[in-house]
Protein backbone atom coordinates (compact mmCIF):
# COMPACT_ATOMS: atom_id res chain seq x y z
CA UNK A 1 0.00 0.00 0.00
CA UNK A 2 1.51 3.30 -0.41
CA UNK A 3 -0.89 5.19 1.15
CA UNK A 4 -3.89 4.83 3.43
CA UNK A 5 -5.67 6.92 5.20
CA UNK A 6 -9.13 6.69 7.62
CA UNK A 7 -10.95 9.93 8.12
CA UNK A 8 -13.11 9.47 11.28
CA UNK A 9 -17.37 11.23 10.72
CA UNK A 10 -18.97 13.83 13.37
CA UNK A 11 -19.68 12.62 16.75
CA UNK A 12 -23.88 13.22 16.50
CA UNK A 13 -23.22 9.89 13.64
CA UNK A 14 -22.38 7.97 16.45
CA UNK A 15 -25.26 9.09 18.52
CA UNK A 16 -27.60 8.67 15.38
CA UNK A 17 -26.31 5.27 14.97
CA UNK A 18 -26.90 4.29 18.34
CA UNK A 19 -30.51 5.83 18.45
CA UNK A 20 -31.24 3.48 14.99
CA UNK A 21 -29.88 0.60 16.51
CA UNK A 22 -31.75 1.42 19.77
CA UNK A 23 -34.81 2.14 17.23
CA UNK A 24 -34.54 -1.23 16.24
CA UNK A 25 -34.55 -3.37 18.93
CA UNK A 26 -37.34 -1.93 20.17
CA UNK A 27 -39.33 -2.17 17.11
CA UNK A 28 -37.92 -5.85 16.26
CA UNK A 29 -39.09 -7.14 19.95
CA UNK A 30 -42.68 -5.19 19.75
CA UNK A 31 -43.14 -6.45 16.23
CA UNK A 32 -41.31 -10.27 16.52
CA UNK A 33 -44.19 -11.62 18.68
CA UNK A 34 -46.96 -10.43 16.44
CA UNK A 35 -45.03 -11.51 12.91
CA UNK A 36 -44.73 -15.02 14.43
CA UNK A 37 -48.07 -15.59 15.87
CA UNK A 38 -49.63 -14.36 12.87
CA UNK A 39 -47.07 -16.06 10.74
CA UNK A 40 -49.61 -18.04 7.86
CA UNK A 41 -51.90 -14.37 7.78
CA UNK A 42 -48.66 -12.04 6.97
CA UNK A 43 -47.77 -14.55 3.99
CA UNK A 44 -43.77 -14.81 2.86
CA UNK A 45 -43.64 -11.36 1.05
CA UNK A 46 -44.12 -9.67 3.72
CA UNK A 47 -42.00 -11.50 5.99
CA UNK A 48 -39.06 -11.20 3.41
CA UNK A 49 -39.62 -7.57 3.31
CA UNK A 50 -39.24 -7.11 7.07
CA UNK A 51 -36.02 -8.76 6.87
CA UNK A 52 -34.73 -7.07 3.83
CA UNK A 53 -35.82 -3.81 6.28
CA UNK A 54 -33.56 -5.27 9.35
CA UNK A 55 -31.30 -5.89 7.84
CA UNK A 56 -30.83 -2.47 6.13
CA UNK A 57 -31.42 -0.56 9.15
CA UNK A 58 -28.73 -2.87 11.27
CA UNK A 59 -26.46 -2.08 8.05
CA UNK A 60 -27.22 1.91 8.46
CA UNK A 61 -26.92 2.16 12.33
CA UNK A 62 -23.75 0.06 12.39
CA UNK A 63 -22.20 2.29 10.14
CA UNK A 64 -23.05 5.17 12.16
CA UNK A 65 -21.45 3.96 14.87
CA UNK A 66 -18.04 2.58 12.84
CA UNK A 67 -18.45 6.32 11.16
CA UNK A 68 -15.17 5.97 9.22
CA UNK A 69 -13.98 6.01 5.84
CA UNK A 70 -10.51 4.61 4.91
CA UNK A 71 -8.63 5.46 1.71
CA UNK A 72 -5.61 3.16 0.35
CA UNK A 73 -3.31 3.74 -2.88
CA UNK A 74 -1.91 1.05 -4.25
CA UNK A 75 -0.05 0.16 -7.15
CA UNK A 76 -2.80 -0.52 -8.98
CA UNK A 77 -6.19 0.94 -7.71
CA UNK A 78 -7.77 3.50 -5.33
CA UNK A 79 -10.04 2.34 -3.15
CA UNK A 80 -12.20 3.88 -0.37
CA UNK A 81 -14.38 1.85 2.21
CA UNK A 82 -17.12 3.22 4.07
CA UNK A 83 -16.89 1.27 7.30
CA UNK A 84 -17.13 -2.13 5.81
CA UNK A 85 -18.13 -1.85 2.56
CA UNK A 86 -15.89 -1.41 -0.38
CA UNK A 87 -17.64 1.83 -2.35
CA UNK A 88 -15.30 2.87 -4.75
CA UNK A 89 -12.54 0.33 -6.53
CA UNK A 90 -11.01 2.71 -9.55
CA UNK A 91 -8.00 1.50 -11.32
CA UNK A 92 -5.25 3.56 -11.86
CA UNK A 93 -5.00 3.33 -15.11
CA UNK A 94 -8.80 4.74 -15.39
CA UNK A 95 -7.51 8.04 -14.32
CA UNK A 96 -6.78 10.74 -16.46
CA UNK A 97 -6.93 14.28 -13.96
CA UNK A 98 -6.40 14.83 -10.10
CA UNK A 99 -7.07 18.20 -8.65
CA UNK A 100 -7.50 19.45 -5.33
CA UNK A 101 -10.84 20.86 -5.01
CA UNK A 102 -13.05 21.75 -1.43
CA UNK A 103 -16.75 19.16 -1.25
CA UNK A 104 -19.63 20.32 0.72
CA UNK A 105 -22.65 17.96 1.93
CA UNK A 106 -24.77 19.66 0.10
CA UNK A 107 -23.11 19.48 -3.29
CA UNK A 108 -22.49 15.57 -2.92
CA UNK A 109 -26.30 15.59 -1.86
CA UNK A 110 -25.53 14.44 1.86
CA UNK A 111 -22.85 12.57 3.85
CA UNK A 112 -21.68 8.99 3.27
CA UNK A 113 -21.26 7.60 -0.54
CA UNK A 114 -23.12 9.61 -1.99
CA UNK A 115 -23.77 9.23 -6.74
CA UNK A 116 -24.87 12.39 -8.11
CA UNK A 117 -25.59 11.76 -11.85
CA UNK A 118 -22.17 10.25 -13.07
CA UNK A 119 -20.41 11.80 -10.09
CA UNK A 120 -19.54 9.54 -7.37
CA UNK A 121 -18.14 11.27 -3.57
CA UNK A 122 -17.00 9.58 -0.88
CA UNK A 123 -16.95 12.14 2.32
CA UNK A 124 -18.39 12.51 6.19
CA UNK A 125 -17.75 16.31 6.12
CA UNK A 126 -16.88 19.54 4.45
CA UNK A 127 -13.32 20.01 3.41
CA UNK A 128 -10.35 19.42 1.37
CA UNK A 129 -10.92 16.73 -1.15
CA UNK A 130 -9.07 14.89 -4.43
CA UNK A 131 -11.55 14.76 -7.34
CA UNK A 132 -10.35 12.43 -9.72
CA UNK A 133 -11.51 12.50 -13.33
CA UNK A 134 -11.86 9.55 -15.63
CA UNK A 135 -10.98 8.41 -18.66
CA UNK A 136 -14.96 7.91 -19.88
CA UNK A 137 -15.37 11.53 -18.09
CA UNK A 138 -17.03 10.45 -14.84
CA UNK A 139 -15.92 11.99 -11.39
CA UNK A 140 -14.67 10.80 -7.97
CA UNK A 141 -14.32 12.48 -5.39
CA UNK A 142 -12.76 12.12 -2.07
CA UNK A 143 -12.38 13.73 1.08
CA UNK A 144 -9.13 13.77 2.69
CA UNK A 145 -7.46 15.51 5.50
CA UNK A 146 -3.88 15.26 3.40
CA UNK A 147 -4.77 16.06 0.09
CA UNK A 148 -1.29 17.31 -1.54
CA UNK A 149 0.01 13.90 -0.27
CA UNK A 150 -2.94 11.76 -1.94
CA UNK A 151 -2.62 13.80 -5.07
CA UNK A 152 0.67 13.45 -5.39
CA UNK A 153 0.68 9.59 -4.71
CA UNK A 154 -2.29 8.89 -7.54
CA UNK A 155 -0.33 10.90 -10.00
CA UNK A 156 2.93 9.16 -9.26
CA UNK A 157 1.43 5.85 -9.78
CA UNK A 158 -1.26 7.15 -12.79
CA UNK A 159 2.03 7.77 -14.54
CA UNK A 160 3.95 4.76 -13.89
CA UNK A 161 1.43 2.46 -14.60
CA UNK A 162 0.33 0.49 -17.53
CA UNK A 163 -2.01 1.86 -19.88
Amino acid sequence: MLLRETLVGPRWLTVAGASTLVFLAVITAISAPVVVRNVEEIGGWVIALLVATFILILGAGLIGLDKRIRVSVSATHIDAHLSLFRVMHIPVSDVEHVEIADVSPSQAGGLGWRVVGSDRFVLWSSGPAIWLTLTDGRSRVIRTDRPEELKRVIQSVAHTSPA
